[in-house]
């Protein structure tokens, strides 16, 4: 093994750890840390076996398999980004959506303001 490869898999072996760290930390679902953990698992045995993505290479009609690895990669990544910022998106507008809702209270509060005595 290079040099490369066992610094690889030993940082995805800290990721999947991390990721069962927030599995039980409640921070993100079963399902969720399945799919991760699998992942990165796939990440290590490229990783230890490069040959391994020639097969995948002939299957998508790319030459190589490391170039496959990065074609597939890169989608992963841009559907990724695509998706943060699509929840971000819902959450600035639940933002805003609570922020106007807790101005209007408080506006309603303070024009009819109630005596307790």
């Amino acid at each position: 093994m290079m040099v490369i490869q066992i610094v690889l898999v030993l940082f995805f072996l800290m990721v999947i750890l991390k990721v069962l760290r927030r599995f039980r930390a409640g921070d993100i679902k079963g399902i969720e840390a399945v799919g991760w953990v699998f992942f990165w698992l796939v990440a290590v045995g490229v990783v230890s076996n490069p040959n391994s993505t020639s097969f995948l290479a002939k299957i998508l009609g790319v030459g190589r398999g490391v170039d496959a690895v990065i074609y597939l990669s890169i989608a992963l990544l841009f559907f990724l980004v695509f998706k943060i910022f699509v929840h971000l998106e819902k959450i600035e507008r639940q933002i805003t959506r609570l922020t106007r809702q807790d101005a209007l209270d408080r506006a309603q509060k303070y024009e009819n303001p109630t005596h307790h005595s």
